[in-house]
């Protein structure tokens, strides 16, 4: 039995390593010369080669298999051969640019549901940061360009109006941002001031805390500056040092995690590249660009340079808001001598920059800013064994670190309020504030992260022509923050407390933290066969992460079948994403009670405080997970293709507040007065105290299911038109399955808090947009027609307020039968009978047309002209809450706007 499978191995390895070599030269479809550093791969094999300076290659081929050749700037050519070749074959590659006629101008559909979008379809958009390409996804909405407020993205979910949505947040943090194959994290962001806390009022339609920026951050004028507990802020990825961008919306490869939502991978320019420069104006936003890709000799390969510069202003007619980002990057790319070996060195810098002062005009002289600056050190190693069982080892490390600082200040006039001051329980005379003083909030934040894989790769072809690509790997990633952190005194209230409530005390980050660890090992086969009129392919692989103590096991499948001009799709997958440090160390929650405040003008003032720690943080909190489910239908035809995708995913362990009753005993005092000096006090016994805290529990689900539709027309019967069409339905449902506390008007009948179940919003939209292009490459001019249209836009929220049980005086959960929830007269102190209830519908079908003309002159100058909402569409939605109905202007529609680029290329 053991010779056998050894004799089966060893037929496995012979048939690896027994194609024919392919050699050829790559040339310049216009100067005929030699192209160097253009990569060429085997589809579907993993096996590549590159060419070397005189453009020249060698690679092992079977029959029938497709030659993938790609380089920056270059635009991508296939070559298939029924026979190996045996002479030297010739490949021209064209500069992509729109003077060619094959250009992409639009996101295309890959294997499963990836979508693509290649560096000439990137300049067309003509985005400022990476969150406006995103917005070309099925699915996503064309916003207002407001730089002033982080930005995050979700894919196939609803898409609110605020980022405060608790699902999208769960989401957004879900969403992996991979550039060069490595992850940007922002687990170790801390950018918060108030330890995750927010105090509960009597209303009980509130989705939960956990994912509000306005508790979590800074921010003012509209703009949400502070992304703790997000996923990566998109603002801060300028887009012309991308080569191309990949989306997978629905099941990503086991080589991927710490997500739940999807996946962006971003492949950056390398190689020789011209100069490249431009200026771009758009209402308020300014943006500078130079970048170029130098070879320095043979032996050290090449250099690629990118500077970006952006400066935001959210409305131009004030300087209230405004955000700057400076970002540069520089990779050195070499290969060895005979380009099996190659290795990418890069470093990124970024500062980063919100700042709000609006001091001229608001009484309380108020500014807010938050800095960030950003330095990457990244390698990536690659190396294609000759004569070795493994075909291929990839090696790839990172290390990230940053400075944060949210600040917020103001000028109080309202001072003179006790606060507490001890970091210890127990009761003590407090201290007051001024009765004018400028009001400081300041964060320092220093997030550390490293990240490190490794990864081999074996393809083998069978007898029968099954080619196997099997990838093994493993990663470890660490999460830390060194920073000062939450800094002031406790004179620095954000609320003023009336008699009691959670307290600010300085909580240091660097003290009181410790790294967390991510480890993981994955293993995958992409199964490729064809036989007859069919082609099958099956991606399987099985993922194991521990994720801060935490093991999860992920199994994801994505195959298809193509049968002539149709292609059947599926996929299912588990993913998990790793809490956040900001979720687990929220610090000592202190409450301050205060128990008296004598004041004698003139010759004292007294402030008693008593003070309580509850220590609140999430040790044992794990990670969110996802199960996602797809099924798809592909179709080409003469003019084109289109694309059809119905999915069901699923969050849960989402990430939500959990209340909870606390009771403790606040002192009772009696006060000695003694004329003008200042009275003494005395503890004369104690007496119940009951609050409510938080904290934060794996709790959360989120549903969404939909379908998305995606067609290209590229050979339309009128001459140089394209017509891209995409749709999106989806279904989105939350449900925190936490309990909604409701203060007791009294505590007559021993109840203290009522307790309502959970309630499930729902959410529901329906977009259509298209892009129509009218390109003619001999001249250089593309000019785009896109539309989006919005059919549904529905939020349906609806608490039926159902108490079931209250919290007695010894904070025991005590449940109430059907009569006493039925009696008005039974517990009346702990029954809210308001109505919570928000209907919006949209009632008709809102638009938006914009309209973009770019022109790309032969002396190497290119202009761009754009406006969004150029009919200047002013359109009004019906909104019912709480049994009111009025219209109001949709806020979230594009408005009327004009944009402009100049770019030089030499």
């Amino acid at each position: 039995m053991k010779k056998r499978v050894l004799l089966i191995a060893f037929q496995f390895v012979i048939l690896s390593v027994s194609g024919q070599t392919v050699t050829g030269i790559v040339v310049a479809a216009d100067s005929k010369k030699p192209v160097s550093g253009v990569k060429v791969g085997v589809e579907n094999t993993g096996i590549w080669a590159v060419t070397d300076n005189s453009g020249l290659f060698k690679i092992n081929y079977h029959s029938n298999e497709t030659l993938v050749f790609s380089g920056s700037g270059l635009l991508e050519e296939k070559k298939t051969y029924i026979t190996v070749p045996s002479d030297r074959i010739t490949v021209e590659m064209q500069t992509a640019s729109i003077r060619i006629k094959e250009i992409a101008l639009a996101a295309k559909k890959k294997n499963y549901s990836e979508i693509e979008i290649k560096e000439e379809a990137l300049k067309n958009i003509q985005a400022f940061s990476l969150n406006e390409v995103l917005e070309q996804i099925p699915g996503q909405k064309l916003r207002n360009l407001n730089l002033n407020e982080f930005k995050p993205i979700v894919f196939r979910s609803s898409l609110p109006t605020s980022v405060t949505n608790e699902g999208f947040g769960n989401k957004s943090f879900g969403t992996a941002i991979v550039v060069d194959g490595i992850p940007i994290s922002n687990n170790e962001n801390m950018q918060s001031y108030g330890g995750n806390y927010t105090p509960i009022a009597r209303t009980l339609n509130h989705e939960g805390a956990l994912f509000s920026p306005n508790t979590l951050g800074f921010g003012h004028e509209g703009g949400y500056f502070s992304n703790a507990n997000y996923g990566a802020d998109l603002r801060q990825i300028p887009v012309d040092n991308i080569e191309s961008v990949e989306v997978v919306q629905g099941i990503p490869s086991a080589r991927y995690g710490d997500l739940t939502s999807g996946l962006v991978t971003i492949q950056q320019k390398s190689g020789r590249t011209p100069y490249r420069a431009y200026i771009a104006l758009r209402e308020g936003t300014q943006e500078v660009n130079l970048n170029k890709g130098f070879k320095i000799n043979d032996r050290f390969g090449f250099i690629n340079l990118n500077v970006n510069y952006l400066s935001s202003n959210s409305n131009p007619r004030t300087k209230f808001n405004r955000y700057q980002r400076v970002a540069t990057s520089l990779m050195w790319s070499v290969y060895n001598k005979n380009k099996n070996i190659s290795n990418s060195f890069s470093i990124d810098y970024g500062d980063n920059f919100d700042d709000v002062n609006v001091e001229q005009e608001d009484i309380t002289e108020k500014i807010v800013n938050n800095k960030k600056r950003d330095f990457r050190i990244s390698n990536r190693f690659n190396w294609r064994f000759k004569d070795s069982f493994f075909d291929n080892l990839s090696i790839n490390a990172n290390y990230s670190q940053a400075y944060q600082n949210s600040y917020e200040s103001k000028i109080i006039s309202s001072g003179g309020d006790i606060v507490g001051t001890s970091t210890s329980e127990g009761v003590y005379v407090g201290s007051y504030t001024p009765i004018n003083y400028r009001q400081v909030m300041e964060v320092e934040g220093k997030p550390i992260s490293m990240f490190f894989s490794g990864e081999l790769k074996k393809n083998l072809k069978t007898e029968s022509n099954w080619i196997h690509n099997f990838v093994i790997g493993t990663s470890l990633r660490s999460s830390d923050n060194k920073g000062a952190g939450r800094l002031g005194s406790p004179e620095t209230l954000s609320t003023v407390l009336a008699g009691g409530g959670q307290a600010f005390r300085p909580y240091n980050y660097g003290e009181n933290i410790r790294a967390e660890y991510q480890y993981s090992f994955y293993a995958e086969d992409n199964v490729f066969k064809k036989f007859g009129s069919y082609i099958f392919n099956l991606n399987a692989g099985v993922r194991f992460d521990n994720q801060f103590g935490a093991s999860v096991l992920q199994p994801r499948i994505n195959t298809y079948l193509i049968y002539k001009s149709f292609k059947f799709r599926g996929g299912f997958g588990i993913a998990s994403k790793a809490p956040s440090i900001n979720m687990i160390y929220t610090g000592p929650r202190y409450y301050d009670q205060i128990l008296g405040d004598i004041r004698l003008p003139g010759y004292y003032n007294l402030g008693i405080v008593q003070t309580f720690i509850d220590y609140a943080d999430n040790k044992d909190l794990k990670p969110s997970k996802s199960a996602r489910s797809e099924v798809g239908l592909d179709y080409k035809f003469p003019l084109g293709n289109v694309g059809l995708t119905a999915y069901y995913n699923k969050l849960y362990d989402g990430f939500t507040n959990e209340y909870f009753a606390s009771k403790r005993q606040q002192a009772q005092l009696q006060i000695n007065y003694n004329g003008t000096n200042i009275p003494t006090y005395d503890i004369t016994g104690y007496k119940d105290l009951y609050y409510l805290q938080n904290r934060i529990v794996n709790s959360l689900e989120s549903q969404d299911k939909g379908f998305e539709l995606m067609m290209n027309l590229d050979k339309l019967p009128v001459r140089n038109v394209s017509l891209e069409v995409n749709g999106s339905y989806v279904e989105t449902k939350n449900n925190s399955n936490t309990d909604r506390y409701y203060f007791a008007k009294n505590y007559n009948n021993g109840a203290i808090f009522g307790i309502y179940r959970s309630y499930e919003p729902k959410y529901t939209q329906l977009t259509v947009g298209a892009a129509l292009n009218y390109h003619l490459p001999k001249a250089g001019l593309v000019i785009s027609l896109r539309s989006q249209h919005f059919f549904i836009d529905d939020k349906d929220v609806f608490n039926p307020k159902n108490l079931y049980a209250y919290i007695n005086t010894n904070i025991e959960k005590v449940e109430l039968t059907q009569e006493q929830i039925n009696d008005p007269n039974q517990f009346a102190n702990i029954k809210d009978t308001d109505v919570d209830q928000e209907n919006t519908k949209l009632g008709k079908v809102f638009h938006n047309f914009n309209l973009k003309v770019s022109k790309d002159f032969q002396n190497g100058f290119k202009f761009s002209f754009y406006a969004n909402n150029f009919l200047d569409l002013k359109q009004v939605q019906t909104i019912t809450e709480n049994g009111r109905t009025y219209e109001t202007l949709k806020t979230d529609l594009l408005k009327l706007s004009f944009g402009a680029k100049i770019e030089y290329e030499f």
